[in-house]
């Protein structure tokens, strides 16, 4: 029997679709873009960051929409909408399309500010305050945080209507501290109640690092760093693995880590994906 709430069909949990919505964030440089364009299928690349894209152009299963080139004015006028730029038609028109990825949430608040500030908010009468990116002010905040608000969530809805993966990618923010100087922790540059807001509504939220040519991953809070959260990887096991990537290899080696591949081993076993184990490194080797 076929049951609907309003316009909506009620599924059991084994026939209802898997499907990631997932934020990637670490400090720049860490190969996060080569990363996330290891998820499943061909890729859709929102790119709002000047060349945030080049280094994954070669790539086949890669279709990418350089938004970068437009000014503030015109790409929010398309992005702020229930329908952003145009991406339910897409969708529904290009099937081969699995993944959509949003390059980056840190760009488009960037864009934001500057919106906010071009178009005045916050301004005091007759000329008393005048935002800057300098000093936007509070109200240039809160117009900023509305338009990434609305824009994330308008690709968030379209891809969750066609059962697309989103992946956003984003970058580290500087450290909180106290007063001090003792660092409280590390998060996603975002600003205000963003990260709060946006990343309630993800299923997986990742921190990739790198240091001395060696990726992590890190899918819970560790090392000062939040938020983090999976739905897709085991509880059990450690927070924060080596991630075993190569952009130089094909996806399909053996010993590559990428998205497609958890994903594919999460959606046919219907249970969680056991957490890479990190081999311990033998410091003893070469020594007597």
């Amino acid at each position: 029997m076929t049951i609907f709430l309003g316009p909506v069909e009620v599924k059991s949990g084994i026939e209802a679709p898997r499907r990631m919505a997932t934020l990637l964030w670490g400090a720049a440089t860490c190969g996060k873009t080569t990363f996330a364009a290891t998820a499943p299928g061909v890729k859709l690349w929102l790119s709002f960051g000047d060349q945030e894209h080049v280094s994954i152009m070669h790539r086949p299963d890669v279709m990418v929409a350089n938004f970068s080139t437009l000014t503030v004015d015109e790409l929010f006028k398309h992005a702020q909408s229930e329908n952003p730029f145009g991406l339910d038609q897409v969708l529904a028109a290009e099937t081969s399309i699995e993944t959509v990825v949003c390059d980056s949430a840190t760009a488009i608040t960037y864009l934001a500010l500057q919106h906010s500030i071009d178009k005045g908010v916050g301004a005091g009468k007759k000329g008393s305050f005048v935002p800057t990116l300098m000093e936007p002010g509070q109200a240039a905040y809160g117009g900023r945080n509305a338009i990434v608000l609305k824009v994330l969530t308008g690709l968030l809805r379209v891809t969750a209507k066609h059962g697309v993966h989103l992946i956003i990618t984003a970058h580290e923010a500087d450290p909180s501290t106290e007063k001090d100087g003792i660092v409280n922790y590390v998060s996603i540059m975002l600003g205000g109640q963003l990260v709060n807001n946006v990343t309630f509504r993800l299923s997986e939220i990742w921190y990739m690092s790198e240091r001395h040519g060696e990726r992590k991953l890190a899918i819970r809070p560790t090392r000062l760093r939040r938020p983090m959260k999976t739905r897709m990887f085991s509880s059990m096991g450690d927070p924060e693995f080596v991630l075993r990537y190569d952009a130089k290899l094909p996806d399909d080696h053996k010993d590559q880590m990428t998205i497609a591949k958890w994903y594919d081993a999460w959606s046919e076993s219907g249970a969680k994906v056991s957490v890479p184990k990190t081999e311990k490194k033998d410091d003893t080797k070469g020594k007597r």
